[in-house]
């Protein structure tokens, strides 16, 4: 068993869970209890054009990446925008409804010939953060150094702000953390140490809140509980869950510690939560399952969102697997 196909699979099946109630309300989202099925998008307030089981730029972003980064070698500010504008042109993302905003003006900037170590100032949304587990499952990871230096790299020419490259530090290090077999609360612990190195990159600095402190914070919080409704209306509105990147974050990871290893809860949790849902279950989800080394969801929904979508990530697992036995 491949445990990156696993972890893909979750990827998407995540984003898919997620994409019709993108952007709704907590409130809105509670009417479909425990989010458990592949919803049908015309419920959606901003994805009805999409079919049922569609995915987004959460998981296209990352396997044009992945491709890019096991090809190239490298990974560099470069090679990340280059990648990143072939997946737009190739998806039409933009008129899909859904490429972020921070993401389409620097991308549109950079096709215009604007600097890609320019382009991404200002970006603080989430962007950088949904992909930066293609960063850390293809960093060499030869040191931490190394893999922060990675992630930065795939953040740059999209996200060039503190808020948004701590966030994407904090996923990065606890992906990677993840992929090792490390234990929930070494997984939580890599992300703060992820997020601590933020100090070491001169970026634009932003007002807002630190995603670590947040992190910490709901960890403490949500300890001990295991009311589903009480632990997502706690991380909706206490941290939020719109498109900053110190929001997604935190309540990825938070999911995350509250499933326990449980992949198909984490999914509709991330689903059910409200806000940036497909981003949130894509994470929360791609995490839980690199932890665990398996998933647990049913077989019908993988299928379904495989075929919709006509993605056949075996693969990109390989190459993944490949690329690991050389950290």
């Amino acid at each position: 068993m491949n445990k990156y196909l696993k972890a893909l699979q979750a990827l998407a099946v995540g984003d898919a869970m997620g994409m019709p109630t993108e952007f709704m309300t907590r409130d809105t989202v509670r009417r479909f209890g425990l989010v458990s099925e592949l919803l049908d998008p015309a419920v959606s307030p901003i994805h009805s054009n999409l079919r049922k089981g569609s995915i987004t730029d959460d998981t296209e972003q990352n396997l044009y990446l992945i491709d890019a980064y096991c090809k190239n070698g490298e990974i560099t500010v470069e090679s990340t925008a280059d990648a990143l504008i072939r997946w737009v042109r190739e998806t039409a993302a933009d008129s899909r409804g859904y490429i972020g905003p921070s993401s389409l003006k620097a991308l549109k900037a950079i096709e215009s010939g604007e600097d890609p170590l320019k382009a991404g100032r200002g970006g603080t949304t989430c962007g950088a953060a949904m992909r930066a587990p293609a960063a850390a499952l293809c960093s060499r990871g030869d040191s931490p150094e190394k893999l922060a230096g990675d992630i930065f790299n795939c953040s740059l020419p999209t996200h060039n702000t503190n808020l948004a490259i701590e966030a994407s530090l904090a996923m990065g290090f606890a992906v990677d953390a993840a992929a090792r077999g490390a234990g929930i609360e070494k997984v939580l612990k890599a992300s703060l140490e992820g997020a601590s190195r933020i100090d070491n990159f001169d970026t634009p600095d932003y007002v807002g809140a630190s995603s670590a402190w947040k992190i910490k914070y709901l960890v403490e919080l949500l300890a001990g509980k295991r009311e589903i409704d009480v632990i997502l209306d706690t991380i909706y509105y206490l941290n939020g869950t719109g498109l900053p990147a110190n929001e997604v974050v935190p309540a990825a990871l938070a999911i995350f510690y509250v499933a326990k290893g449980d992949v198909w809860l984490s999914i509709r949790m991330g689903a059910s939560v409200g806000g940036d849902t497909d981003t949130i279950a894509a994470l929360a989800g791609l995490l839980t399952a690199l932890h665990s080394g398996d998933h647990n969801i049913p077989e019908e929904v993988v299928e379904e969102v495989l075929e919709v979508n006509g993605l056949d990530l075996s693969g990109v697992a390989e190459m993944l697997e490949e690329r690991r036995k050389r950290v």
